[in-house]
């Protein structure tokens, strides 16, 4: 058997989306499992077990797309499965001449056209549980996998020793479990304030070793260089993805925003803490809340979503004069 499974998501999407492969690989262990992402979510799916090709789109171009899509037609693949699927892609499957198809945009109460039936369609769900749909669509049922990244051997010694070293530099205790803080967020008004998370991080030297991972561009916008050194916190700010996740890995727990590398680290078997700003609780946190537990408050300016189910409600403002969702949440570690 020949499957198809695309997901045209960010790196968070994508790192969830490895517990659906998980399962389609448990399902069909003979099977030549083929996946289409973005190309910068190539990380993510690297080493990982349960894909025999991967494929990447280079943009977010429509006319890429179909062009790669026409492009699968000589595979001759039994399934194309679309999960979170764009419009686009709900539109134009059918080029990839797949035997039959199962698709679910996340938002639409009918199945798109020429797919198998989707069930609860259009329901509010988890994004792990809405990835799940499209299995459960072809007959995959059971409970879902865990997501979870493969890292090798090197990448993880590699990491382990940079760590170590870095925590020697800034005149830490190496002797502590490690606390990892992952500042970094898709948007500002996704992250928690430079001002409150460094005083958390200071307030648990007692218990943990504080480390700070986040990318360099991030790292100089909020000027952590210079607040790290001076609490005598070790920050690493200049990583790829890979050696990102890689040192994600080797702490014992985390606190992050709803963001991906809050995903990438619950999918490296880190229990992780997360805090809520405007998102959606109800899409973004599909784990157990006693292993990963969530920071948030309600405000009334959250008002995307259904009144009568707060988890579901989401804000989409870019700009905000006050951020109360972030500034007047108390995070107690």
């Amino acid at each position: 058997m020949k499957i198809l499974s695309i997901k045209l998501r960010a790196i968070g999407d994508t790192v969830i989306w490895t517990s659906a492969l998980q399962d389609l690989r448990r399902a069909f262990p003979n099977a030549e499992i083929h996946t289409l992402t973005y190309a910068a979510n190539e990380p993510v799916l690297r080493e990982h077990p349960a894909v025999t090709v991967q494929h990447y789109l280079q943009t977010k171009s429509r006319w890429e797309l179909v062009r790669t899509l026409w492009s699968f037609r000589a595979q001759k693949f039994d399934w194309l499965l679309g999960f979170h699927a764009t419009t686009s892609l709900c539109k134009w499957a059918w080029l990839a001449g797949a035997a039959k198809r199962s698709i679910h945009h996340h938002s639409w109460t009918q199945t798109p056209s020429g797919s198998v039936p989707i069930p609860r369609a259009g329901q509010l769900e988890d994004a792990i549980a809405r990835d799940h749909r499209v299995l459960q669509a072809i007959g995959v049922t059971g409970k879902a996998a865990p997501t979870h990244i493969y890292l090798t051997t090197t990448e993880v010694q590699t990491a382990e020793d940079k760590i170590a070293l870095g925590i020697i530099a800034a005149k830490g205790n190496p002797k502590l479990p490690r606390y990892l803080f992952l500042p970094g967020a898709s948007h500002d008004l996704r992250r928690y304030p430079k001002d409150q998370w460094l005083p958390l991080a200071e307030k648990i030297k007692d218990r943990y070793q504080p480390v700070v991972i986040v990318d360099e561009p991030l790292s100089r916008e909020l000027g952590l260089g210079e607040e790290c050194r001076k609490r005598g916190i070790p920050l690493f700010d200049r990583s790829t993805l890979r050696e990102f996740m890689a040192l994600i890995s080797r702490g014992e727990r985390a606190l992050a925003n709803d963001s991906g590398p809050a995903h990438i680290a619950v999918a490296l078997d880190i229990k992780t803490s997360f805090v809520f700003g405007p998102g959606c609780v109800g899409d973004w946190h599909p784990y157990d809340k006693t292993q990963h537990p969530l920071y948030r408050i309600e405000v009334p300016c959250r008002a995307e979503g259904p009144r009568d189910k707060p988890e579901f409600q989401f804000c989409t403002v870019d700009k905000c004069s006050h951020h109360r969702c972030m500034r007047e949440l108390k995070v107690d570690l």
